[in-house]
């Protein structure tokens, strides 16, 4: 028991520390998702079909317009200090009810179960594909025997003629702080080179595997010709390669979405929640030891 309170204690000053080191600003609130399906898995980065349209209606009944990451980074810009009181970042006549959704992975259930409850709804997303990966099972994660299969290009194509927008991922997912210079570069050009071959358009946007990142990192995000780059937790900064995004996962509810979105009252809690969920997301890292991605890279399918 005592065991057990030392390490919860010094998981709190460890976010007590990042908090408090980083300068506090508000930021515009985008939402993370991984994959939206019933299959068990032992991690928590998955929603149920279900509690997704519950979280999607409540979006709608609340009034939430969906804004493009392409409009948020380049036109109104992420990081925007607001009131210290207001949260959200407002664009021009749209009273802050506003948020960006994204999808890290790019698992099939996105398409499956997602897609048509977003057509439903009149709302699009981002979605971060692995390029490696591309039609595949998720064999780079750590899964413990549950395997999920990737978007393949067929469906990738689909959903964007629907509206929907796509950004790299990297090509097979390792934590780029614990890369050579050289394997960096890779993970991140050819990814981009990929995407933008196969969907015929510029590909922007990064997502960090994992949510890691550091200085070397963000260098080169920016170096290989993205716009901006995002992480896992919502992240207190003006550098549009280090752009904060709110996880969603598995225990989370309509009620604990809004809590996330309005950013006052009981948020510090929810912050809190995805700072240490974002701590062992990792875990897959550490647990399989990445492999030389010449080895392991697939070929693009066509």
């Amino acid at each position: 028991m005592v065991f057990v309170f030392l390490i919860l204690l010094i998981i709190g000053l460890f976010y007590l520390y990042w908090h408090l080191s980083i300068k506090s600003h508000r930021y515009f609130p985008i939402l993370a998702y991984h994959k939206i399906t019933d299959r068990f898995e032992w991690g928590i980065t998955r929603v149920s079909p279900e509690n997704f349209e519950k979280q999607v209606a409540y979006l709608k009944q609340e009034g939430f317009s969906i804004v493009d990451l392409s409009i948020l980074t380049v036109d109104a810009g992420i990081g925007f200090p607001a009131s210290d009181d207001v949260r959200e970042f407002q664009l021009p006549n749209e009273q802050g009810k506003q948020v960006t959704l994204t999808f890290d992975d790019g698992y099939e259930s996105v398409y499956q179960n997602a897609f048509p409850l977003l057509k439903k709804y009149g709302y699009n997303a981002t979605i971060f594909l692995v390029s490696g990966y591309i039609g595949e099972m998720n064999l780079w994660e750590a899964s413990f025997g549950r395997r999920f299969r990737h978007l393949n290009w067929e469906q990738i194509r689909e959903m964007k003629a629907c509206g929907f927008q796509f950004g790299s991922h990297t090509v097979n997912h390792p934590d780029l702080t614990r890369l050579s210079k050289k394997d960096l570069e890779y993970e991140l050009k050819k990814s981009k080179e990929v995407l933008e071959n196969n969907l015929n358009q510029e590909i922007e946007f990064l997502s960090y595997p994992f949510g890691r990142h550091n200085n070397l990192v963000r260098k080169e995000a920016e170096k290989a010709g993205y716009k901006a780059a995002f992480s896992l937790i919502p992240e207190k900064s003006f550098d549009l390669f280090a752009a904060g995004r709110i996880g969603i996962y598995l225990h989370d509810t309509p009620l604990s979405l809004g809590i996330k979105l309005k950013g006052k009252g009981l948020f510090r809690i929810e912050e809190y929640k995805g700072w240490l969920i974002n701590q062992f997301s990792a875990g897959t890292a550490l647990v399989k030891k990445y492999k030389d991605v010449a080895e392991v890279f697939r070929p693009p399918q066509t």
